[in-house]
């Protein structure tokens, strides 16, 4: 029996902007998860799409739960609208609203003539009123969680955010982008921002590799994946060259080192993915996938699996964790000392064949 598709993240948002566009609307929305980009920016389509500026003063109400008391969100979500069609009122952090079991009565007999947006930051316990009582009511209520996105889906996330903005990205520039900050969607259209800033009104629009590059400061030659390149090489005298390079031209060498330490553990821990799917037998295409890559880059991680044994990528796994530690205050030495020691333990003598 195969699986059932799941929606992600990205999809789900692109579904529910689309519903707000178009003027269709449910009296409640539950959004939670680890994505926390996406619940914003729903709330801004929302606001825009559903009341006329000129109903705000008086028909919406945007507060945290830390702030607020039970009953006063009782009183504005069951509140006639004045002087418009509805109201729309907005619970961010409602996880933090005080006895928000309270709320299972307006998740049973909702406001028609409202639209209630509740942002939790924490998984629901959907045993426990009010969760359950909105879960309970799929009529009225829409729950959605929005999970950190895969690799590949934040690399579309940024070529799509670029597009919007009238750029095109340069090869694979939305992998580099995730390959520096990760799949965190706030952070990568930040980034985004700061390129589109950054290369200015020059024609045609088109952001490179090199762009991303000279806005953080390093150049074709020093780079955070050349000394990736370099790691996987067992070339120990450029990798200790490079690192040195990286960590005397940031203006924070501690917030150098560990984005060292970030992009090399992302890249390790698709090493260990790679070594874990072989035996499955499965489709290139499906493998890259699988590990988070593009098909395109797959052959490059053949050849470092083949120079890097399993014992040897959990080995560069567990060194990496307990480098990020120290470069984070448990150590008192400095982060080109930590990063140093790092590198010769990562590259000594491989493991022998027999221990492999």
């Amino acid at each position: 029996m195969s699986r059932k598709y799941r929606k992600s993240a990205l999809e789900i948002y692109k579904d529910l902007r689309r519903d707000f566009l178009e003027g269709r609307y449910k009296p409640i929305y539950l959004l939670y998860g680890v994505e926390s980009y996406l619940p914003d920016q729903l709330q801004k389509v929302l606001i825009a799409r559903a009341l006329p500026e000129e109903d705000r003063d008086f028909n919406l109400d945007v507060v945290h739960g830390a702030d607020v008391n039970i009953q006063s969100v009782l009183n504005m979500c069951q509140m006639a609208p004045m002087l418009a069609e509805r109201r729309v009122v907005v619970i961010r952090g409602f996880d933090q609203l005080k006895n928000n079991k309270l709320f299972a009565s307006v998740a049973k007999q909702p406001n028609p003539a409202a639209i209630v947006l509740l942002i939790c930051g924490t998984r629901p316990r959907f045993n426990l009123n009010p969760y359950m009582a909105l879960k309970k009511n799929t009529k009225a209520v829409q729950v959605v969680e929005f999970a950190s996105l895969w690799r590949n889906q934040a690399a579309q996330f940024v070529r799509e955010y670029a597009q919007a903005r009238g750029y095109v990205l340069e090869g694979r520039v939305q992998d580099l982008l995730v390959e520096f900050l990760g799949t965190g969607m706030a952070l990568l259209a930040q980034e985004v921002e700061k390129l589109i800033t950054y290369v200015g009104a020059r024609e045609p629009k088109v952001i490179t590799r090199q762009d991303v590059l000279q806005a953080s400061g390093q150049t074709r030659e020093i780079n955070v994946f050349e000394l990736q390149d370099a790691i996987i090489q067992r070339r120990a005298m450029d990798a200790h060259r490079i690192t040195e390079q990286l960590l005397l031209g940031a203006s924070s060498r501690q917030g150098e080192a560990l984005r060292i330490v970030a992009v090399l553990s992302s890249y390790f821990m698709r090493l260990l993915k790679l070594h874990d799917s072989l035996r499955d037998n499965l489709r290139q295409a499906d493998l890259a996938k699988r590990i988070g890559v593009a098909p395109n880059m797959l052959r490059r991680y053949h050849e470092a699996v083949s120079s890097w044994p399993l014992p040897e990528v959990k080995r560069a796994i567990q060194l990496l964790l307990s480098t990020d530690s120290e470069i984070k205050g448990f150590s008192k030495r400095s982060p080109r000392s930590i990063m140093t020691l790092f590198i010769t333990r990562l590259l000594a003598e491989p493991l022998p064949h027999h221990a492999r």
